[in-house]
């Protein structure tokens, strides 16, 4: 090293190497951070769309009366009251459409994220028919 000299190449090297560790090691934590983030997302959803979708086959609200004074599990009574099941949806923060049922929900717009659960079920007390129950659930 000369007199008055700063910086050896060596050490401007040495430096340029590190500077690239350390930016691909930041772009990989950035990676990981969104991939946890969505995947978190996902399974909310998932979790919001199957709690909805178990409600609708086992609440006493939405289930067939079986003519005692109980209810049938896995029988949707199609004239029932389901502002408790969609009262959930919409109070957090999810929009929602449910297959079979005149209650229709909202339509999904362009590219939403939608998890869709499907339960099979008889539809007011029809014996031996059965129907594909889909609730979609995405982020409002």
């Amino acid at each position: 090293m000369k007199k008055g000299q700063i910086f050896s190449l060596d050490f401007l090297i040495s430096m340029v190497v590190i500077m690239a560790a350390v930016g691909l090691l930041i772009q990989a934590t950035e990676f990981n951070t969104y991939n946890m983030k969505e995947e978190r997302m996902y399974n909310e959803m998932r979790n919001v769309a199957k709690i909805a979708a178990n409600l609708i086959v086992s609440s006493n609200e939405t289930t067939c009366s079986d003519g005692l004074g109980g209810h049938l599990m896995n029988c949707v009574d199609t004239g029932a009251d389901f502002t408790k099941i969609t009262g959930f949806l919409t109070d957090s923060g999810y929009k929602y459409n449910i297959d079979q049922l005149t209650l229709a929900g909202e339509s999904i717009l362009g590219n939403e994220d939608f998890v869709e659960i499907k339960r099979k079920a008889f539809m007011d007390d029809l014996i031996g028919s059965t129907v594909d129950l889909g609730v979609r659930v995405w982020k409002a």
